[in-house]
């Protein structure tokens, strides 16, 4: 089951319409996800799911941009899952961990700001892995965990919000160890409000190996078939 202290709720929602930092790592963390499919499975897809999903606001760009057949958005919280009546989305109330799907149902998996929110991480893998068609991605973001501590000590986050924080290298093994190809893992973001031409001197940053200066983290792993 999903910890209670990570589950998001209505206030959410409603802080999202008027808080410039939570406006801009949706769209941020939209805008990496997008990348991701485009690069590695193409602008066309039968099925995706995104897990964590909240307002559904991230699936709802994700299928405007791309030309999927079926987008499904899952999340604990159904006052959250309420908030968006777009009828092409199908939104499911369940827990990260326990996905109510056949086995080899989705072509592309998304769970963005949502691994560091459940008690069992591991079983939450599985879940994606069993879930994922063959060949298909599973793409996860989550904060860095030192830039998580400062974030919390300086009241830009709120305590005990998260049960477990991962580093990149952390959560590369998590991935692996259920059976995913890595194929990309890389840091992004290097302000919480946005940056002028920030993804040129994310580049650079990257480049000279100085990425630990970047607050987000993105991995990408595929099921071999």
């Amino acid at each position: 089951m999903v910890d209670q202290k990570g589950v998001l709720n209505y206030d959410y929602y409603e802080g999202r319409k008027k808080n410039l930092a939570l406006k801009y790592r949706l769209s941020r963390r939209t805008k990496e996800v997008l990348k991701g499919i485009e690069k590695y499975n193409g602008h066309e897809l039968d099925s995706l799911l995104d897990i964590g999903t909240a307002d559904a606001r991230m699936l709802e760009m994700l299928n405007d941009e791309l030309s999927v057949q079926t987008a499904v958005g899952l999340d604990y919280s159904a006052d959250l899952l309420h908030t968006n009546p777009n009828n092409d989305l199908y939104l499911v109330q369940s827990d990260a961990v326990t996905l109510p799907f056949k086995n080899n149902s989705f072509d592309v998996l998304v769970a963005t700001a949502v691994i560091e929110h459940v008690t069992d991480p591991s079983q939450m893998m599985r879940e994606c892995y069993r879930v994922l068609r063959n060949g298909g991605i599973c793409i996860l973001s989550t904060p860095d965990p030192f830039f998580e501590r400062i974030a919390t000590k300086i009241g830009h986050l709120k305590d005990e919000q998260h049960n477990k924080t991962f580093s990149l290298a952390d959560l590369k093994i998590l991935v692996e160890d259920e059976g995913f190809q890595i194929i990309l893992a890389e840091k992004f973001m290097i302000s919480p409000i946005g940056f002028p031409l920030e993804d040129v001197i994310e580049s650079i940053i990257r480049t000279i190996g100085l990425d630990f200066l970047l607050l987000n983290q993105l991995l990408i792993g595929k099921k071999l078939a």
